[in-house]
């Protein structure tokens, strides 16, 4: 289709003014609302930006508090394993004491004599205990569980 086929008369030509320019209106209230649809998605765009600075940031403040309490904790824990490490070692030294002082009571010197009576065959030889002496028991050792 020529443009010199269309008639150049006035409504024709009013007739295409009015829906050009009804085009242009449609066009230009598009972009209006263009406009502010993007400013509200760059507004929104912005908090959830700070939203997720945010995050990030109290994220890294619980890991941080994490690990002091972790460190805290790994502390308390080494003194209370050196503590009792210490107690079970001064526990063992008293009861290699105590055996040792046991060891040294149950064997008393007795005077050698030269020249003794050979015993009668089917006697048998006990030590006396005396009522009074009680028998050491050991220190039991510290269970950690």
């Amino acid at each position: 289709m020529d443009l010199s086929q269309i008639a150049l008369d006035v409504p024709t030509l009013k007739l295409s003014l009015t829906i050009v320019g009804g085009l242009l209106l449609l066009s230009m209230i598009r972009i209006v609302f263009l406009l502010r649809k993007n400013e509200r998605l760059r507004i929104s765009a912005e908090k959830m930006e700070q939203q997720v600075l945010f995050q990030h940031q109290e994220i890294l403040s619980v890991k941080s508090d994490s690990n002091a309490w972790r460190g805290e904790v790994q502390r308390m824990f080494d003194a209370f394993r050196a503590e009792f490490s210490k107690r079970l070692e001064e526990s063992e030294a008293r009861y290699q004491e105590i055996q040792k002082r046991t060891e040294s009571m149950s064997k008393p010197v007795r005077p050698v004599a030269l020249s003794s009576p050979p015993l009668p065959s089917g006697t048998v030889v006990t030590r006396g205990v005396d009522a009074d002496e009680k028998p050491v028991l050991p220190v039991p050792a510290l269970n950690i569980s």
